[in-house]
């Protein structure tokens, strides 16, 4: 049987120049970081953040113009992608973020401004094993090849287990004529499957199963075999981690996998971050906080700030933007436990989003509330519609025509229907561009809501020969709090803004003075007052702080002063005593 050609199913890269419209595999995703930290060495570089179970390594990128700072001392956005290994769109679109602030720095002011005064962290991909294995077989995994649980009987397994029977490199489904068969195909497009009606008979009818094969049939019922590789990197984070008996894929303890362990090693050590998107296909929709919680549980401020951001991104994608909680489409008002953006937000106070890119319906212009409603009401007309884009923008791929075939077990079947991979789980190649193009503005957006300190004045008063009051005012003027969010400003993890003032020999702080080092009340942001405007016009301006010290030091003697804050990053500035203006 001839091998199929997988470079040309998967849309694959075959080198490591830049295209839009195709997948790389983790060698050629290396090679072309690597091309681009080598082009803009001032702007852009590239570190392990650990290694796979099969000794891959897991990259993260650091952009930011390196003249203007450490990227520890700006505040800092996270994007990830690819935690879930079917999910490599969203390695594209973390790339392609890349990409646009590294090309556009030169000729876009306000990409400069991202990145001169902000930095930008991004994991392209973090199940690496099961990504390669999606993308160079015709398998795939949750997350991990790695099996779980691995405490279960082989009985447990029984069932129909997908497979590629024919060896085209895909697995699709099986369609078997059956009387009793829920399914008749369309009689306007053979590729569709509509549901018999209650009362109809005389037909010809099917039942549809994974394609694959049955594992210890009797003839009797055909049930869906449980994956063997059911560990969910999205369920493994300690953020009220429960066993995988109560949430399905939780893994063995949480951060019990060299991914997940690394992604929050990472984050733990890079404090600045105050934002994030974490990719995943393929709902369409914006998921913010909180998987496990009400509205009412977050703080008023943060919701407005979760509504404001979450806003510009339904503006860029056209995807709504909820609460998994309350409106999740697979299980709405049940939590889920374990899951990255509650452990960003609960633990770290970051405004995570979980992007859910891509929309087979969505994309050809069929739009519900409801992902798992639009599942079950799809009407045969919504389906020419799917079809009809397909056929237009992807030359025919994303759906497979029935062709017959003679099954080991179930005798004559045909197998086709829609592609799971690239149609359902993310776009065939040629659609792939316009979806990058949708995702990318809402990361660019998302960054640009940072807190932002800077020294608004300072200066210096004589009070008496050789004793100088010497003060600084410091400005929040970003969109965001200086200490990121409420959630965070009231965790025992928070820190409060410094201010500190360094003293050259011969200068000493008076009895008296505020310590060298001291703590200032975090500065309100903009999304304070991210209302329409009130008639009262009653507003307060926060987002100022005033530091002052009492010095003495020979007249001309030069200081400095450094503010500091987690998320809002380190502004600088220096004063002489005894200059005039």
């Amino acid at each position: 049987m001839e091998q199929p050609n997988f470079a040309e199913l998967h849309y694959l890269a075959t080198t490591a120049e830049w295209r839009l419209d195709r997948y790389y595999t983790w060698d050629l995703m290396t090679e072309l970081l690597r091309g681009w930290v080598a082009t803009w060495p001032s702007l852009a570089t590239m570190s392990s953040i650990g290694t796979s179970g099969e000794g891959r390594d897991i990259w993260v990128v650091t952009v930011t113009n390196q003249a203007t700072g450490p990227d520890h001392e700006k505040p800092a956005y996270y994007i990830d992608a690819n935690i879930h290994a079917a999910e490599v769109m969203t390695s594209s679109v973390a790339l392609a973020t890349i990409h646009y602030l590294l090309t556009n720095y030169e000729r876009d002011p306000s990409v400069r401004r991202l990145v001169d005064e902000t930095t930008l962290y991004v994991v392209p991909r973090i199940s690496v094993d099961g990504s390669e294995q999606f993308l160079t077989t015709s398998e795939a995994v949750r997350s991990s090849t790695v099996p779980f649980p691995t405490n279960l009987p082989e009985s447990a397994h029984e069932g129909l287990e997908p497979q590629d029977i024919d060896g085209d490199g895909l697995i699709g489904s099986m369609r078997i004529k059956d009387p009793a068969g829920p399914w008749k195909v369309s009689e306007r497009d053979d590729r569709i499957m509509l549901p018999r009606r209650p009362d109809e008979y005389g037909g010809e009818y099917y039942f549809v199963l994974p394609e694959g094969l049955i594992r210890n049939w009797n003839g009797g019922k055909i049930a869906l075999a449980p994956s063997r590789s059911a560990l969910d990197f999205n369920r493994n984070f300690p953020v009220d981690w429960r066993p995988h008996w109560e949430q399905a894929g939780s893994g063995p303890y949480p951060l019990s996998e060299p991914e997940t362990k690394a992604v929050a090693d990472f984050l733990l050590s890079h404090p600045n971050v105050h934002g994030a998107q974490l990719h995943h296909t393929a709902a369409g929709m914006i998921l913010r906080a909180s998987a496990r919680y009400s509205d009412e549980e977050i703080p008023r401020l943060d919701r407005r700030a979760y509504d404001a951001i979450g806003a510009i991104g339904s503006a860029t994608t056209g995807f709504r933007c909820f609460s998994p909680f309350h409106s999740n489409p697979y299980q709405p008002g049940k939590p889920s436990f374990g899951i990255e953006s509650d452990w960003l937000y609960d633990h770290l106070g970051v405004l995570a989003f979980m992007t859910e890119l891509w929309g087979l319906a969505h994309r050809a212009g069929i739009t519900w509330d409801n992902y798992i409603e639009l599942e079950d009401a799809r009407t045969e007309e919504s389906d020419r519609q799917i079809l009809r884009l397909l056929d237009e923008e992807a030359d025919g791929r994303g759906v497979v025509p029935w062709k017959s075939f003679d099954h080991p077990q179930l005798g004559p079947v045909e197998l086709g229907g829609f592609e799971e991979k690239f149609g359902l789980m993310n776009p065939p190649g040629p659609l792939l561009p316009r979806e990058i193009e949708r995702a990318v503005p809402f990361a660019i957006g998302a960054m640009g809501v940072a807190p932002r300190l800077r020294v608004i004045d300072s200066g210096t008063e004589q009070i008496a020969a050789d004793v100088w009051r010497v003060w600084a005012i410091a400005g929040n003027e970003g969109f965001l709090p200086t200490c990121g969010s409420e959630r965070h400003r009231d965790s025992g993890a928070s820190r409060p803004l410094t201010a500190e003032i360094s003293l050259p020999p011969g200068a000493t702080l008076l009895p008296g003075s505020a310590p060298a080092t001291q703590a200032l009340e975090h500065l309100a942001g903009r999304v304070s007052q991210h209302t329409s405007f009130h008639f009262s016009a009653r507003y307060p301006n926060l987002s100022r702080g005033h530091v002052e010290w009492l010095v003495t030091a020979p007249d001309g003697t030069r200081l400095e002063i450094v503010i500091r804050g987690e998320k809002a990053g380190v502004c600088r500035a220096a004063v002489t005593v005894g200059a005039t203006s």
